[in-house]
């Protein structure tokens, strides 16, 4: 099922997450909706610790199952992702909807380049070949402003500043289009 123009895209309906700690439950997210249309812009403003961050890890099924109680409706496009398995979840993420995430340094992995890691992300959603993954990274990067791409995505996270992390993360989350982008504070890192 698809949405027509006159259905949101991503429907929340009254969202509850909770978290199970040593101190008692900590309730993260409680009774939150929101409706956005396809093709327009949201923005979620809070302080720091409301829950924005904990929202947009619920949407994209980011929690772990044992020690967090989700309550309401997420619903994308005519899918219910409260309650989606993780083989569902898995083929959306990163190709239907993808995140920008907040701190790059550690969302990226140390052990891999970050070709190899927008690579994967591309692989995985579209079935190209080593070296199709790789000319898209190279001009995800040349997208997101990285100097001499073609060199660059042979580099390490730990090879490139803040600001080049941050927009690697960008160009990491774009490779595949997705239709629903969320972004968590992600210019946090950038420089002007």
């Amino acid at each position: 099922m698809t949405s027509t123009d006159s259905q949101p895209f991503l429907s929340v309906k009254d969202l509850k997450v909770h978290f199970s700690t040593e101190d008692g439950t900590v309730k993260a997210v409680d009774g939150l909706s929101f409706d956005l249309a396809r093709g327009r812009t949201l923005g979620i403003v809070g302080e720091s610790g409301s829950g924005k961050s904990v929202t947009n890890l619920t949407i994209l099924g980011l929690h772990n199952p044992d020690t967090t109680t989700i309550e309401g409706s997420i619903d994308l496009d005519g899918d219910e992702l409260n309650g989606a398995s993780d083989r569902t979840l898995e083929k959306l993420r990163g190709n239907k909807m993808a995140m920008i995430f907040q701190d790059a340094l550690a969302s990226l992995s140390p052990y891999h380049t970050i070709g190899t890691q927008i690579g994967e992300v591309y692989r995985k959603h579209t079935g190209a070949s080593k070296k199709a993954a790789r000319e898209r990274a190279i001009e995800m990067l040349r997208r997101v402003g990285i100097p001499q791409p073609d060199r660059r995505v042979d580099n390490y996270p730990h090879e490139f500043s803040g600001g080049m992390r941050q927009r690697a993360m960008i160009a990491m989350a774009l490779v595949c289009d997705p239709k629903l982008l969320i972004a968590d504070e992600p210019t946090t890192a950038l420089d002007v």
